[in-house]
C-alpha cells in the first residue's frame, strides 16, 4: 500500500508541475503573447532595444528548458529496475541535448539581461556551471561511474530548475523593491541556493550510505 501511494504521489508531482509549466508556455507566448510577458514589457521600454532577434532566441530558451525541466523531473522521480532502461538512456539523452541548446542561447540572453552587469554576470555563470554539471554527469556514465553519474544529474537538475526558482523570487522580491533592484538579485537567487541545498542533500546522503549498509548487513 506504501508503495502504491508513493507512486501515486509521484506521478501526482509530475503531472502538476508538467501542467504548470506547458500551460504557463502555451497561454503566456502561445497566446497572449510575448510582448506581454512581464519580463519583456520591462525590455521593450528601452527604446534602445531590438526585439528581433532576441525575441527568437527567446523562444529557443523557452522550449528546450520547458523540456529540460519535464524530463528531468520525471528522470528524477522514476527508478528503472535492472539498471539503465533504454527510456532511461533517450530521455538522458533528450535532457542532456535540450540543456546544452538552452545554454547556448541563454548566453546571448544574459548579455542583454535587464539590471546591468551583476544581472548579466549572474545568468552568464548559471549557464556556464548548467552546461558543465550536465557534461559532467555524461561523462561519469560513460566511465560507469554510476552514484557519481547520479549526484552530477542531481545537481544538474537543481541548476535547470532555476527557471522556476527566478519566478518565485522576483515577485517576492518586488514586494520591498522595484524590478530593476530586484531582478539582480533574483537572477542569483534563482540559481545558488538550488545549488547549495542539492550539495547538502548529496554530501548528507553519502555520509549516511556506510552506516544504512552496515544496518542491512546486520539485518541479513
Amino acid at each position: 500500500m506504501h508503495t502504491v501511494v508513493k507512486i501515486l504521489g509521484k506521478a501526482l508531482m509530475i503531472f502538476l508541475v508538467s501542467a504548470i509549466i506547458l500551460g504557463y508556455i502555451c497561454v503566456q507566448y502561445g497566446i497572449v503573447g510575448a510582448k506581454q510577458a512581464g519580463l519583456v514589457v520591462e525590455k521593450l521600454s528601452n527604446p534602445d532595444f531590438h526585439y528581433s532577434p532576441w525575441i527568437y532566441v527567446l523562444y529557443a530558451h523557452i522550449i528546450t528548458g520547458g523540456i529540460a525541466l519535464g524530463v528531468g523531473l520525471f528522470q528524477m522521480l522514476r527508478k528503472p529496475k535492472n539498471g539503465r532502461s533504454p527510456l532511461h538512456r533517450w530521455l538522458g539523452k533528450i535532457y542532456v541535448s535540450c540543456i546544452l541548446v538552452s545554454g547556448i542561447v541563454n548566453i546571448y540572453l544574459s548579455l542583454f539581461a535587464s539590471g546591468g552587469w551583476i544581472t548579466q554576470t549572474g545568468f552568464f555563470l548559471l549557464d556556464g556551471i548548467w552546461m558543465a554539471t550536465t557534461l559532467t554527469a555524461v561523462n561519469r556514465i560513460r566511465s560507469k561511474q554510476i552514484l557519481a553519474h547520479q549526484q552530477w544529474m542531481l545537481r544538474s537538475y537543481a541548476l535547470t530548475f532555476s527557471g522556476v526558482t527566478l519566478r518565485i523570487w522576483l515577485p517576492l522580491l518586488m514586494i520591498p523593491y522595484e524590478f530593476e533592484s530586484a531582478y539582480p538579485i533574483a537572477a542569483w537567487l534563482a540559481w545558488v541556493p538550488n545549488l547549495l541545498l542539492i550539495e547538502w542533500v548529496i554530501r548528507r546522503k553519502a555520509s549516511r550510505t556506510p552506516a544504512l549498509m552496515g544496518q542491512k548487513a546486520i539485518g541479513n
